[in-house]
Parts: structure tokens; C-alpha cells; sequence
């Protein structure tokens, strides 16, 4: 057998042995609850990271149904590799750290530590009205658990610091260009035409008995006061953001001037929910540093949540059950390949 068969072999054995790995990575899984005492703020959060450790099947009691697909996990997984880089994930309003488990998996599987958090009063379980409208407080949300994240001892010298990145759906969205730089104007005028359509409430709005002021109330004007524009985090390098919100609290290219990160925009041209022109166009046109991908006119704003089960098209059929000519599950391919791309080029 000559040098060049030998070589040959060996380059075989090498792509056959890197491929096996990439399969028998796993999903590892650490469920915890912080709390952010200076905002009494209760932040319970998913950290979610690769292990090659092998899920043992026990003898199970029927699995709870569910209104979307989940994912297998293995909880309290070791940890492989040396240094990874780190995802934060932002979810939609009234949504949840589980919202976006699709993209989680698969970015996990590519090496990445993902983290996940429920924002206070603003997750499925948890709704308070005056915290579906402090839209800024969510990126402190997102800091405060990155600095927690950072001091644990499982996880701090595992992560790459210079490979920090955020991901966000929806108010998530918004969540992220805040956390990049861009900040809202809640005293927008209401005799604007993007602001009449965009200042309904969302479907996920909580019913309350309580009277609450929006503009003038004490407790969000003062919040809005102290950190609507002190939420930019330098050490977050580039942002994925998929069917952004709150475009009508941007119309100044002064509001997003300190943007300095790549951003990447995905949406659907028939979001409902957070239409293009008003969102994702809108947000593309006053960040310099943007990209932006649309999908075509059949594709609606929650088509960016798991996919659902049988179940849940019956009971939530407005947010599980898409267009006859869309694909849940080709979209979300095709924007995972969109998102290792840039994060591949970015961080």
C-alpha cells in the first residue's frame, strides 16, 4: 500500500470519526431561577448546552400532552468542549423560554451554549400588564442573566466571551436591537399611521380589572426614564432577530445611531402580527449594520414558534395552524441555515 492509499484512508477515517461525533452530540439541559433583587424581578431560566452523554430511558409515566413539539433532553448533562460560544434567547410576547426549543436544538448540535429565559410578566404563565408595555426592561432581563451565567462555575470557563450572541422572535426582536443599541420612543405621537396600527394590543394581553394609565402611569414612565437608552451590551457581538416588533417606536435613525453590531432580520411578507413594512423593512432601513431576508406572502408572524402538535392546532389554531402552502418545518431549515451562517461569520 502506497503513501497517497494510506493518506487517502486516513482522511476517511478522520471525516468518518468528525461525523460521528456531530451525531452523538446531545442535548444537555440546567433549569434554574434567578432573581434580579434591584428590580425584584424573578428570572427562572433554561441553559441548554452540548454533551456527549447518553440519555437513559426509564420506565415512564404517559407524557402530558402538549400544544407544540418538544425536544429530548438530557438533564444535568456534563459539559463537552473547552471554550463555546454563547446564544441569548429572547422570546415573543406572552410567550416562553421554551418558545423557540426548534432553534435551540439545533444550534446546540452546533456547538453552541444556549440560554433561555422567561421575561417577568411578559412569558405564558406569568402576565402583568404594565410588564407588556416596559418593552426595556426586557434587555435587563437578558444582561442580568448573561452576568449570572458568567459567574457560575459550571459554565464560566467554558464560554468564549468574545462569542457572545443574541437571538430574539417578536418582542424578542425588539429585545435584541435594544440590547444592540436602539432605543424606543414611547411618546411617539398617536396621530401617527404606524402608530394607530401598532399600539393595539397583542392577542396575548392580558384581561385585568385593574385601570392602568399607559401613557402617564408612574411606574412605567419612570422605568421607561431610567433605562430606555442604557440597555446597549458590548460584550452581545451580533444579533439574529426573526419578525421584530415595535417598529413604531422607532422613526429617527438618531434612535439607532449607537448600533454598531450586525444584525440580521428574517420575517414573513404576510405577517399579520408585525407587518414588514412597519417591522422588519422598517427596522432594516434605520440600522446601517443590518441584513435582512424575507419570506414570501404566505408566511405569517407564528410561523417562528415550534411546531405544534395535533393538539395544538385544536386549541390554538391562530398560532399553530399556518398557510396550506407553508412548511413550519422547511422555514425553520431554512432559518437555521440562515442563523449558523452569520453567527459563523460574526462571532
Amino acid at each position: 500500500m502506497n503513501f497517497f492509499s494510506i493518506a487517502i484512508i486516513t482522511i476517511t477515517l478522520f471525516v468518518s470519526c468528525s461525523s460521528e461525533k456531530d451525531k452523538s452530540i446531545q442535548v444537555g439541559q440546567k433549569s434554574v431561577s434567578y432573581m434580579d433583587e434591584s428590580r425584584s424581578r424573578p428570572l427562572v431560566t433554561e441553559i441548554w448546552y452540548p454533551t456527549h452523554d447518553i440519555l437513559i430511558q426509564k420506565d415512564s409515566v404517559p407524557k402530558k400532552e402538549t400544544l407544540f413539539k418538544t425536544i429530548e433532553t438530557i438533564p444535568n448533562a456534563s459539559l463537552l468542549g473547552d471554550k463555546l460560544p454563547l446564544l441569548l434567547v429572547s422570546h415573543g410576547t406572552g410567550g416562553n423560554r421554551f418558545s423557540l426549543t426548534w432553534f435551540i436544538e439545533k444550534m446546540v448540535k452546533e456547538g453552541y451554549i444556549v440560554v433561555s429565559v422567561d421575561h417577568y410578566g411578559n412569558s405564558t404563565d406569568n402576565k402583568l400588564p404594565r410588564e407588556f408595555v416596559k418593552w426595556w426592561e426586557r434587555a435587563i432581563d437578558i444582561q442580568y442573566v448573561l452576568n449570572t451565567v458568567l459567574e457560575d462555575e459550571f459554565f464560566n470557563k467554558k464560554i468564549d466571551t468574545t462569542k457572545i450572541g443574541g437571538v430574539g422572535f417578536s418582542l424578542g426582536g425588539y429585545t435584541n436591537i435594544a440590547l444592540a443599541g436602539g432605543y424606543v420612543d414611547r411618546n411617539k405621537r398617536k396621530t401617527d399611521k404606524i402608530s394607530d396600527v401598532e399600539r393595539k394590543a397583542p392577542p396575548e394581553f392580558p384581561n385585568t380589572d385593574e385601570i392602568i394609565d399607559f401613557e402617564k402611569d408612574s411606574l412605567i414612565v419612570s422605568s421607561y426614564i431610567k433605562y430606555k437608552d442604557k440597555v446597549k451590551d458590548k460584550r452581545i457581538k451580533a444579533f439574529f432577530v426573526m419578525s421584530p416588533a415595535i417598529g413604531f417606536g422607532f422613526h429617527s435613525k438618531q434612535q439607532t445611531q449607537s448600533i454598531t453590531a450586525p444584525i440580521y432580520i428574517v420575517a414573513g411578507k404576510g405577517d399579520t402580527n408585525t407587518p414588514v413594512k412597519q417591522n422588519a423593512l422598517h427596522y432594516h432601513n434605520l440600522i446601517p449594520t443590518s441584513e435582512v431576508h424575507l419570506f414570501d406572502e404566505n408566511v405569517d408572524h407564528y410561523v417562528f414558534l415550534n411546531e405544534p402538535t395535533e393538539l395544538g392546532k385544536k386549541v390554538i389554531p391562530a398560532i399553530t395552524i399556518d398557510h396550506p402552502k407553508v412548511n413550519r418545518k422547511e422555514i425553520h431549515k431554512k432559518t437555521l441555515n440562515l442563523a449558523i451562517d452569520f453567527f459563523q461569520k460574526n462571532l
